[in-house]
C-alpha cells in the first residue's frame, strides 16, 4: 500500500517522492540555464528545492517564500536540506522588497493559487528582473495536470493552457521564449526513482507531447509591449473602390487631383 503524499510543500519535499521530483526538475532547469556564475537568482514562491541547480556553482541564490509557505517554526526551517545554504526570507509577492533590476534570473514555482493574481505577481517579478534577465515558471498543465498531481503542492497552483499563459504573460509585459514539460505520470509513480522518472518523461514527450503534468516556460521582458502605435482608421472596401473612381472623374474634368497645386500660366 502506497504511503499518502502530503500536500503541503514543506512536508512533500521531505518525502522520497518530493526529493526525486525536485531532482528531476533541477535537471530540466540546468538545461535552460546551465551556467549562472556571477549572476543573482531569485526563487519566488517555494523554490528552495530547485535553487540547488546552481547553488555552489558561483551564483547568488535567494529563496523568497510567499506567506502561504511561511515556516511553521525555526526547527522546521533548519530541518530542510536546502535551507542551510540558502539566503531565505518571507515576502509579499506583490510588493517584493528588492530594488528594480536586481536579479538576472527568477524561478517562480508554488507562488500563486488564484488565477486573477497571476498578472500582478508577474508584474512584480518583472520589476525586479533586469532588462536582459529571464524568468522561468513551473506551472501545472490545464489538461489534467493538477488532477494527476493531486495531494502534492502542484495541485494547489494555478493551472494554465498555452494560449492562456501567452495572454497572461502579455498583460504582464512578458514574452514566452522556450518551453518544456515534465511529470507525465503522477508523482507517486514517476518519482519512485530517478531512472523511472527520466524514462517516463522521455516516453511521454514522444507518445503524448503537450500532455505533461507540468509546464516549464521561460519568459523575457517584452520591450515592445509598451510602445504606442499610430492609430489609423481602416479603409473599408467601399472607400477603396470609391477613391480611385473620384480621382479618375476629377482628371477627366480637367481639374487637378485633390492636394495638387495649380501651376500658373505665363
Amino acid at each position: 500500500m502506497h504511503k499518502a503524499i502530503p500536500s503541503s510543500a514543506d512536508a512533500f519535499y521531505q518525502t522520497h517522492e518530493g526529493q526525486t521530483c525536485a531532482a528531476l526538475l533541477r535537471e530540466r532547469l540546468q538545461w535552460f540555464w546551465p551556467d549562472l556564475r556571477g549572476q543573482r537568482v531569485l526563487g519566488l514562491g517555494y523554490a528552495g528545492p530547485y535553487l540547488g541547480a546552481w547553488r555552489g556553482r558561483g551564483a547568488l541564490c535567494i529563496s523568497a517564500r510567499t506567506p502561504d509557505h511561511r515556516p511553521e517554526s525555526a526547527n522546521a526551517q533548519t530541518s530542510m536540506p536546502f535551507s542551510a545554504c540558502d539566503r531565505e526570507c518571507v515576502v509579499d509577492p506583490y510588493a517584493l522588497p528588492f530594488d528594480e533590476d536586481a536579479f538576472d534570473r527568477i524561478v517562480l514555482v508554488h507562488a500563486c493559487a488564484e488565477e486573477d493574481q497571476m498578472v500582478p505577481l508577474l508584474r512584480a517579478a518583472g520589476r525586479v528582473l533586469k532588462d536582459d534577465g529571464r524568468l522561468l515558471m513551473i506551472l501545472p498543465n490545464r489538461l489534467g495536470g493538477r488532477l494527476r498531481q493531486k495531494n502534492t503542492p502542484f495541485a494547489q497552483d494555478v493551472a494554465c493552457s498555452r494560449t492562456g499563459l501567452r495572454t497572461m504573460l502579455g498583460h504582464a509585459m512578458l514574452l514566452a521564449e522556450r518551453r518544456d514539460e515534465a511529470l507525465f505520470l503522477p508523482a507517486r509513480q514517476a518519482c519512485t526513482s530517478m531512472g523511472r522518472g527520466r524514462r517516463s518523461d522521455i516516453a511521454g514527450k514522444v507518445l503524448s507531447p503537450g500532455l505533461g503534468s507540468l509546464m516549464l516556460v521561460e519568459a523575457v521582458k517584452d520591450v515592445f509591449s509598451g510602445t504606442p502605435l499610430p492609430v489609423r482608421s481602416p479603409r473599408t472596401w467601399f472607400k477603396k473602390m470609391l477613391c480611385p473612381a473620384q480621382e479618375t472623374a476629377t482628371q477627366k474634368s480637367g481639374g487637378p487631383p485633390e492636394g495638387a497645386s495649380r501651376i500658373p500660366e505665363t
